[in-house]
């Protein structure tokens, strides 16, 4: 009875050490990070012991004010609003121009100036325009999402097969029913791989325009602010829920995008 339990719970072990091998290593990392620093063999103020930055994180999140949190919401409103509308402007531009090649063609020195823009440089340019900081944000994280938005769209317009637009005007169906039951079903299976680097470029935009315009709240906001105050633990703490925040958009947010746009098209049993 012991030779067969144990195999397989030798079995049972290595594949849960495979399956979170990213995890263990993290973990392990953060383990050994902690006992050098804390133990003084690394001894700079501007490196503080994990523990530390995880406890500012906690109190930024759930105790006091809750700063970090309301600047992570603040922050998330901004990324949410710019992106929505950068995917609705690229997604209706790149479906249109995968439809008329006369109009991508137009488009087309737009977008090869733009790709390698960063949306950076537009804050000065847009905080000269206009007086609003908030809108400047704004449409930064525009400005850096839409282009690959449209990219997606278009070749995803392009894909689809001009024979089933025919079979459906056939049977009288309109050009709105041809865009809502065919274009747009198709252009957006092989839109997802794009939405997902647009909102890549979009919430690094968001970011950076934060540390720049400095209006209001926001994560960029609260990492500039305990730099200048040598807020260590607190600066590592916004780092760090940015890259906890990104994590999870792109490994449990668009994910399931996938899967329910898939599945309602058809293309999943």
């Amino acid at each position: 009875m012991t030779t067969i339990t144990a195999p397989n719970s030798r079995h049972r072990l290595l594949k849960l050490l495979d399956r979170y091998s990213s995890l263990w290593v993290l973990l392990v990392f953060v383990s050994l990070f902690q006992v050098v620093v804390g133990t003084g063999l690394l001894h700079n103020p501007a490196i503080p012991a994990p523990t530390a930055v995880f406890a500012n994180l906690y109190h930024g999140l759930f105790e006091g004010q809750h700063l970090l949190f309301l600047a992570t919401l603040d922050t998330l409103g901004r990324l949410l609003l710019g992106y929505g509308v950068a995917v609705i402007c690229g997604a209706m531009l790149g479906m249109f121009a995968g439809r008329y090649p006369d109009f991508a063609s137009a488009l087309n020195p737009i977008v090869a100036l733009w790709i390698p823009l960063p949306a950076i440089v537009t804050i000065p340019v847009l905080s000269l325009w206009l007086s609003a900081d908030e809108a400047v944000i704004v449409l930064t994280v525009i400005f850096s999402g839409w282009i690959p938005v449209y990219l997606g769209a278009l070749q995803g317009a392009r894909s689809i097969s001009v024979h089933q637009l025919w079979v459906m005007r056939a049977y009288g169906a309109s050009e709105w029913s041809q865009v809502c039951k065919v274009i747009i079903p198709g252009a957006f299976v092989h839109m997802i791989p794009s939405l997902r680097v647009g909102m890549g470029y979009a919430w690094r935009a968001v970011i950076a325009a934060e540390i720049i315009v400095q209006h209001g709240r926001g994560i960029g906001i609260t990492i500039f602010a305990a730099r200048e105050f040598f807020d260590v633990p607190t600066m590592y703490a916004g780092v760090l829920m940015i890259a906890v925040l990104g994590l999870a958009l792109d490994h449990l947010v668009f994910p399931a995008v996938e899967r329910a746009t898939i599945k309602r098209w058809g293309l999943l049993a």
